[in-house]
């Protein structure tokens, strides 16, 4: 069993120098041929609850302080199966997942229990100090990260409207003074967060038979470090978390993509619906009961959709007439806002009602 011990739960064996490979748009950890995203294990740890996994350790800890060879290889190996299912040790720790919620007499036994016991007297602090320091740097990552994304993007929406450029993300960084902590700081002034020193090498990976790729090969020691390289090179190529305006949580933005809401099922909605689409509706009705443009552009769709309905408009020309409304209501929405006195406004407002009713 102390060769159990040993190799199986030494946290200094070598695979927690991990091997993570980079390509353009995804990466793999170790020799797992699953492709992540970029930010994939950030956007977990930023959602992810931390306290069962501290409160598990804390009954190793308690265990190997008192001694208590009754309740501590138990103990240990639920801490070993709760680190092995974290965001990022759950991609290269799998093998740990074997224990899940089985009692530890189903793998020991006997004299094999004596040196299990023995092994974590002699050597579980040190293997319970590594896995307290991530659950530390979990804490560390999600109050520093969220900061940062927060702070770095709140001012310009994602949610990119129609005709409107979105600005690239390091653009949204250098404009909130945010800079200076990507690179040497590594967002912090503080050892923990300093930028790690990480050696690249490239290597050329096989995706298939048929597709090969050149990635960059990094080898990682630390959660903060990994984290720090997922972030940024996911944000060069498009690739940030973002917080769900409707439930609060953190989803991934992949490329291209402009959203506010996620598509996770939306708190309290009775129908089920996914916060992207409860969120778009109530949003589109703040701007209707906001704003009068959205109000007159509205009232006038309802009108002619109507029409389609009792059959005195065909669909052809009502979208037509749909498209010719959207431009007639963005145009007006430019004047709109650019007006200062109230009188401009209400001579925009009522130019959009006479042009979309002329039909």
């Amino acid at each position: 069993m102390g060769v159990l011990g040993k190799d199986l739960f030494d946290i200094d064996r070598p695979r927690t120098h991990v091997k993570v490979q980079f390509g353009q748009s995804a990466y793999w950890v170790e020799d797992d041929p699953t492709p992540h995203p970029y930010g994939e294990v950030l956007t977990e740890l930023l959602n992810y609850d931390v306290a069962p996994y501290e409160y598990t350790l804390c009954v190793l800890e308690q265990a190997i302080e008192e001694k208590d060879a009754q309740a501590a290889p138990q103990a240990f190996m639920d801490v070993v199966r709760d680190l092995s299912s974290l965001p990022y040790f759950r991609l290269f720790l799998s093998d740990l997942r074997q224990f899940n919620d089985r009692p530890v007499e189903n793998f020991v036994t006997g004299e094999a229990r004596v040196a299990f016991e023995e092994y974590i007297f002699s050597e579980g602090e040190k293997d319970a100090a590594y896995m307290r320091e991530q659950a530390n740097a979990v804490r560390f990552i999600q109050g520093r990260y969220s900061w940062f994304l927060t702070e770095a993007f709140q001012r310009t929406t994602f949610e990119k409207k129609k005709g409107q450029r979105k600005v690239p993300l390091a653009q949204q960084i250098y404009e909130n003074c945010l800079d200076a902590f990507v690179s040497g700081v590594s967002l912090g002034k503080v050892p923990e967060v300093d930028a790690p020193q990480v050696n690249i090498q490239y290597t050329v990976l096989e995706i298939n038979e048929d597709r090969h790729e050149l990635v960059e090969k990094l080898y990682f020691d630390r959660l903060e470090d990994f984290v720090y390289v997922e972030l940024m090179r996911g944000l060069q190529r498009g690739f940030v978390p973002k917080r769900c305006a409707n439930c609060g949580k953190w989803f991934l933005q992949m490329p291209g993509a402009s959203y506010n809401y996620c598509d996770r099922p939306a708190p309290n909605s009775e129908e089920g619906k996914a916060c992207r689409e409860v969120g778009s509706t109530k949003n589109f009705r703040a701007k209707v009961l906001n704003n009068e443009i959205w109000a007159i552009h509205q009232r006038a769709y309802k009108k002619y959709f109507a029409r389609t309905k009792k059959g005195t408009m065909t669909k052809p020309d009502f979208l037509v007439w749909e498209t010719e409304s959207e431009r007639l209501r963005d145009e007006a929405l430019l004047k709109y806002n650019r007006a200062k006195a109230e009188d401009e406004k209400a001579a925009v407002a009522k130019w959009l009602r006479e042009e979309l009713n002329r039909q």
